[in-house]
């Protein structure tokens, strides 16, 4: 990347450090006031663990009434990750998003370095799990992507947590806060065959901080593919994916600020908050061990910023919003979960909880891709005929393949003739009827990348987004510095295994196979490749590249109080259970079963939800809210 363009992105850095004008302070705020010396013990009502997607949106809220700490071990993706974790294109190709623990690009000011353990399922395998070191967590390295789940999904969360307000009607005054929509710019976005409608009400037009809007570029080779799954049956949905409804494709929203087109990440809210309150953002600074009093009450955080190791008390509660292999983990260090573990590391038992590091589901994509003839976005950027007139664009109009991380989407059940007993058992279709009716089991991704030689390659991706399998996790020693251990168990339930293999059926037939895409295919299929024919093969070839969307969930599973011995950890206000008090869980490790969309947006509600739960006292109400 030039220099000319590191040099003309503005930050929002200053904003934590001069106050603006007309704010709502009762008066100044001293430059970097928001930031603590490190080494003084301190006391403040909310001690939040994470300054991730969950931990910043829910400090912020709570900054509005109460004095609230944020504790991070990260610092600031805008200086420690530069223009990848801000211009859009960048977020498709963050340097450490390497699956391979071998040859992944290491980056220890902002990824944590998880390595799996070998995954039975997928050819043994050990996988690098990007997890985000920084403030604004997984959501200044995520695709950008602003997708909820459907209806069916909520409700579901609702029954199993035995609390009406997780339906879907009761949610959404809660999924219409954090966002700010902006429409398309369909001058900028100039592709007549990448039209759409979608549903504005689903959105408030007083939303937060967090910006949602369409990019101001069309990747080419994506809107062929595009034509392709149209192709396939999919239609073009009409509502989008934030209604409700979670069926058909559709262009994506994404999460870029259409002022600047710069990613809109949960850092927002932190920006938004920090001359009008108090709030203190001790970064750098990672939660070591949470103390507890005689009466099992959660009373303050043991933290090191660099080795200097000190106190920050609560005086009402503390709140992990580390992320789905932390909270777990921090959980268990501070004598919060399997007795049997904690035994074996002499980790003194707060509260015997098993399900903590349970229920671990991530689900996987696989790639059916061919030679085409089309442009994309990374031959343009990285070619030096086009890169010095991408930045020009981008930088001038916000426009071009630099403003762009948004994409071609697609969700659908399975059809018919892909559900017969020759593709799925009578297990796995029983399995799978017992999903809600508009829950979807496949999502498709559509790509193009470059080739070695300044080609390009399509991609048509089935994600498996009804999964299965479960992983686990556990601690190596009583230190929250010793990584966790964690299996991902992709492909080790059967019924994700035939799943699998009738959807690359269905993309390779359906699909690549069908005339709509022959104008641009320039050559035989090249992933996995004409010779991988038999279903042994094909389930080689898809255990063997399997990768990961980065959506793990439920090591800290919310369930009902007295299911503790089932796998519920916390209750349906993020309160752990097991006689704990004092302590909550709000991030993705809560949530009880997979969303078949992307995470982000329903872990902003979650946030925004037990904020408001916290602010009206503590306690969920089961009534509509």
């Amino acid at each position: 990347m030039m220099l000319s363009l590191r040099a003309c992105l503005s930050f929002p850095l200053l904003s934590l450090v001069i106050p603006r004008a007309g704010c709502d302070r009762t008066g100044p705020r001293l430059p970097g006031a928001a930031f603590p010396l490190p080494g003084s013990n301190a006391t403040y009502d909310y001690v939040i663990v994470g300054g991730g997607t969950a931990g910043l949106a829910l400090a912020s809220r709570l900054a509005e009434s109460f004095s609230v700490a944020v504790i991070e071990a990260g610092g600031f993706y805008q200086v420690d990750n530069s223009y990848q974790s801000i211009v859009p294109f960048y977020a498709l190709v963050v340097s450490f998003l390497g699956l391979d623990p071998n040859t992944y690009s290491r980056h220890p000011l902002m990824d944590w370095d998880l390595i799996s353990q070998p995954l039975s399922g997928a050819a043994g395998r050990r996988i690098h799990y990007a997890q985000a070191k920084t403030l604004g967590g997984s959501s200044s390295i995520n695709t950008l992507a602003y997708v909820r789940a459907n209806r069916g999904f909520y409700d579901r969360w609702a029954k199993t947590v035995g609390d009406d307000s997780y339906k879907f009607e009761n949610m959404l005054p809660f999924f219409k806060r954090s966002p700010k929509l902006t429409p398309p710019d369909w001058k900028k976005r100039n592709t007549p065959n990448a039209t759409f409608t979608y549903d504005p009400s689903a959105f408030s037009s007083n939303g937060g901080p967090i910006q949602v809007s369409w990019a101001n570029w069309v990747d080419p080779t994506s809107s062929w593919l595009a034509k392709g799954l149209q192709a396939m049956g999919i239609p073009l949905s009409k509502e989008g994916f934030n209604s409700g409804k979670l069926t058909g494709g559709a262009w994506s929203n994404t999460l870029i600020n259409p002022k600047n087109t710069h990613r809109s990440s949960a850092y927002e809210f932190l920006d938004s908050v920090i001359d009008k309150t108090d709030i203190q953002v001790y970064h750098h600074t990672q939660a070591l061990k949470i103390n507890f009093d005689a009466k099992k009450r959660a009373t303050s955080v043991l933290v090191s910023t660099d080795g200097l190791e000190y106190t920050i008390s609560a005086s009402r509660e503390i709140v992990l919003s580390a992320g789905v292999f932390h909270s777990p983990q921090l959980l268990m260090v501070s004598g919060i979960g399997p007795k049997a573990t904690l035994n074996r590391f002499s980790i003194p038992l707060v509260a015997d909880l098993p399900g903590v590091g349970q229920n671990l589901q991530d689900k996987i994509f696989f790639n059916v891709a061919y030679p085409v003839n089309t442009p994309t976005a990374g031959n343009i950027v990285n070619s030096p005929a086009t890169r010095d007139a991408a930045e020009r664009e981008y930088l001038e109009t916000q426009s071009g393949p630099l403003s762009s991380a948004g994409g071609y989407l697609a969700f659908e059940k399975l059809p018919a003739p892909y559900r017969t007993p020759s593709h799925l058992s009578k297990r796995t279709r029983d399995l799978l009827s017992e999903l809600p009716s508009d829950w979807p089991e496949i999502e498709y991704i559509v790509a193009g990348f470059p080739d070695a030689m300044g080609g390009t390659i399509g991609s048509l991706s089935p994600s498996l987004i009804a999964p299965f399998s479960r992983g686990n996790l556990t601690i190596k020693s009583s230190s929250i510095k010793d990584s966790p251990v964690f299996d991902l168990g992709w492909l080790t339930d059967p019924a994700d295994q035939e799943l699998a293999l009738a959807t690359f059926k269905r993309v390779r037939k359906d699909g690549w196979e069908k005339k709509t895409l022959d104008r641009i295919k320039t050559g035989p299929e090249l992933f996995p490749g004409a010779a991988v024919k038999t279903d042994e093969e094909i389930l080689s070839y898809i255990r063997s590249t399997a990768n990961q969307l980065w959506h793990a969930v439920g090591t800290c599973k919310m369930g009902k109080k007295g299911e503790e011995g089932t796998g519920a950890v916390v209750d349906s206000a993020g309160r752990v259970l097991g006689g704990v008090s004092g302590l909550r869980v709000v991030d993705a490790s809560v949530f009880p079963r997979a969303p078949p969309s992307h995470p982000t947006a329903t872990i902003y509600a979650l946030a925004e939800k037990i904020a408001d739960v916290i602010r009206r006292g503590g306690n969920n109400n089961n009534n509509r809210i």
